[in-house]
């Protein structure tokens, strides 16, 4: 019996199985943020995160290879998990959207000391980390990272998640 357990993992189903198995599992809306080799921010929409370890604090992200913030992430080794807020929907499809200017007209600061770039008016927390591993896998690398403060952003203590290719606020009134 275990051969056959074993089998079924071998032939992958059709993409689109895939991609509607996936978007049926409900995920926390962050926003991934950087600075480049020139100081320049960066950042990408992400529901690819996880708690991974209390003691020592550590979390874990997806990055597509092909995506323009990776070179920051592993050249910096730091980035700041922009957790969104029930509002943040804007921001969330702003920072997914290939061709925006991410950081035009958009309220955001600088992180003293390192000047990563936080979206506290958009975030209830924000979270500095330090990359301490990166493992390719697939077409994406899994970036396990250090937890080195936790910002309270202004958004309070609700949430945006993404389910069934739908955005959906936890939380608010």
């Amino acid at each position: 019996m275990a051969a056959a357990t074993s089998d079924r993992f071998v032939a992958c189903p059709p993409d689109s199985a895939f991609l509607d198995a996936m978007a049926a599992l409900a995920g926390g809306v962050c926003v991934v943020t950087a600075l480049t080799s020139e100081g320049r921010p960066v950042g990408f929409t992400s529901t690819a995160v996880m708690s991974l370890s209390r003691a020592p604090q550590l979390l874990a992200i997806g990055v597509g290879r092909a995506g323009r913030s990776l070179p920051a992430l592993l050249g910096g080794r730091r980035f700041a998990l922009n957790i969104l807020h029930s509002g943040g929907e804007h921001v969330s499809r702003r920072f997914a959207d290939r061709t925006a200017d991410r950081f035009a007209d958009l309220e955001w600061s600088a992180e003293e000391p390192g000047g990563l770039p936080l979206l506290l008016a958009h975030s209830s927390y924000t979270v500095l980390c330090r990359v301490v591993r990166d493992l390719p896998a697939g077409d994406h690398h899994l970036i396990v990272a250090a937890v080195e403060d936790v910002v309270t952003g202004t958004g309070g203590p609700t949430a945006l998640v993404h389910h069934d290719r739908r955005y959906h606020a936890l939380g608010a009134a």
